[in-house]
């Protein structure tokens, strides 16, 4: 694996910081996949997803409920610490309860870069950027919103950065996220292969690193190393095939996947916001880019969103998508405490698993510590030997 894609998930401020002082450029940092990076990226911005630390709290529990999201929680304590204080804005979406309270959270406790530029009471270079992102995701009515939602982020952004974004600046963009997405995409079919050419938690640390860095860059290094490795075929440890749904994946609880593989399985695929919901569906570059970026965003499966009929189809054809063919031998939803939208779809998916594809389910539910991911390893290592048996 090239060393790049280990520094930046090994050392993430480091390595942006580095970045950043090298290029002169800005970075915005971001929540939720459903964000329109595409028009950070063609307004010259460098995106990147903020996450936590999993460490004791030291600030935001003075400020934020215990039986909140402890990610969100984490994420913000992180900030109020300075450890984003290289940002030079954070876009929020309203992709969930405590989420959208990070827009009141990051405004008035994150200390940031510049002042305020009032003009006529508007601050015409605002630190957090607010997206309205609908709750509902269908219906005639969503696209028109979300795209006038989208065009007042481009031109609140515009007048931050003093200059324009055009059709051809978010068409060029459009092209490198597509290409990226391409190549990850590359790399996932590579472990359909049984033993898989790389394991999961390779696969994590090589997607991951594309939420840090310029996507363009990104693809580049992954094709030569997926170049590199189809010129040398390799094959890791047998195992039992996983399918590993869950919540935010960052650092913390990217322990789960060597939990997981040291205890005789192999994770093949995923449903995570950093995983294929990120990657999966390219954009369409035949759209006027506005609509190709709101029309990408709106259809990211998020189980945050609902939708016209009583049970969100989206979610399990996105599941069905996205174990066809990886053999999949068994599934594991690791779903972080408190994450109401994935416990309340958690009972539905499962048991769809177990009756349409014959896939055995284990539910683990975590608080966002590694110790607390090292504590399901019994578990993960009954359910695999359940399988094997």
């Amino acid at each position: 694996m090239d060393n790049t894609f280990l520094h930046y998930t090994e050392n993430r401020h480091e390595a942006v910081k580095a970045w950043k002082e090298k290029t002169g450029k800005k970075v915005f940092g971001y929540f939720c996949c459903l964000t329109p990076e595409e028009i950070l990226f063609a307004a010259d911005i460098l995106p990147v997803r903020i996450t936590g630390t999993g460490e004791p709290l030291q600030q935001a529990d003075l400020h934020v409920p215990p039986n909140s999201c402890p990610f969100a929680r984490s994420c913000l304590d992180a900030g109020m610490r300075g450890q984003y204080d290289y940002l030079d804005g954070v876009v929020i979406p309203n992709s969930c309860d405590i989420i959208f309270s990070m827009e009141y959270f990051w405004k008035n406790l994150v200390s940031r870069p510049t002042k305020p530029a009032m003009i006529a009471g508007v601050d015409v270079k605002p630190y957090v950027y607010y997206l309205n992102y609908p709750e509902k995701i269908t219906g005639r009515e969503v696209l028109p919103y979300y795209q006038e939602v989208l065009k007042g982020f481009k031109q609140s952004l515009e007048r931050s950065i003093n200059r324009t974004i055009s059709d051809e600046d978010l068409a060029r963009s459009i092209a490198v996220y597509n290409e990226d997405k391409a190549q990850v995409r590359r790399m996932y079919e590579l472990r359909k292969s049984d033993p898989p050419a790389l394991s999961g938690y390779e696969a994590w640390q090589m997607t991951y690193a594309g939420v840090l860095m310029p996507k363009d860059e990104h693809a580049a290094l992954l094709k030569k190393a997926l170049d590199d490795l189809g010129d040398n075929p390799r094959k890791v440890s047998e195992g039992v095939r996983i399918f590993l749904s869950g919540s935010a994946m960052d650092g913390v609880n990217a322990r789960i996947y060597q939990v997981i593989e040291e205890s005789g399985g192999m994770v093949v695929s995923d449903d995570l916001c950093v995983g294929t919901r990120s990657f999966w569906y390219p954009l369409n570059p035949n759209l006027p880019p506005m609509e190709a970026i709101a029309r990408r965003s709106l259809g990211t499966a998020c189980p945050r969103s609902t939708v016209n009929a009583d049970i969100p189809e989206n979610r399990w054809a996105h599941i069905v998508n996205t174990t066809k063919g990886f053999k999949v031998q068994g599934a594991i939803f690791y779903v972080l405490k408190c994450c109401d939208a994935r416990l309340a779809e958690y009972p539905h998916l499962r048991d769809r698993m177990r009756e349409e594809l014959n896939i055995p389910v284990l539910f683990l539910e975590g608080d966002y510590t590694s110790s607390g991911v090292e504590q399901m390893r019994g578990r993960v290592e009954a359910f695999i030997e359940m399988i094997e048996g």
